[in-house]
């Protein structure tokens, strides 16, 4: 599962290429909330210096962004929570013709990855438990 804080710029650390046929794809990303079943698209330029191993993209979570900007890895996602999440590889080879990131539907060739995004509003403390050694005694007859 991945963590998205809103109002943030952020990484997504994916594996994409080992399911990606093309030698250079664009990648359309997809978010939709499991509540209202809203979906949200955008587009990002994959970071990676190690392809092989992982996919590293960045994007922004902002409120009102420009409709182009979504080809650029910028998106205001709705209520907080969870939402799916599908990454498609896209025969485009540029980004010239589009006005956003929903223009290259039409550009999908095929799903890379899915999985499932937690939408928060702050970092959440998470709770660490002080662990205690204690000493098991095992029974041995003699």
């Amino acid at each position: 599962m991945l963590r998205v804080l809103k109002n943030n710029l952020q990484y997504l650390t994916v594996t994409v290429t080992e399911k990606s046929t093309l030698p250079n794809p664009i990648y359309l990303f997809k978010f939709t909330n499991q509540t209202s079943n809203i979906s949200y698209w955008f587009i990002s330029s994959d970071l990676s210096e190690f392809k092989q191993r992982y996919n590293k993209f960045l994007f922004f979570e902002f409120a009102n962004p420009l409709p182009r900007e979504s080809l650029f890895g910028v998106i205001t996602l709705g209520l907080q929570g969870l939402y799916d999440y599908e990454i498609y590889q896209t025969t485009l080879t540029n980004l010239d013709d589009l006005n956003d990131a929903t223009d290259a539907i039409g550009f999908i060739d095929k799903t890379v990855e899915v999985g499932l995004v937690d939408v928060v509003f702050a970092a959440e403390n998470i709770t660490k438990y002080q662990v205690e050694t204690e000493t098991n005694i095992v029974y041995q007859p003699e």
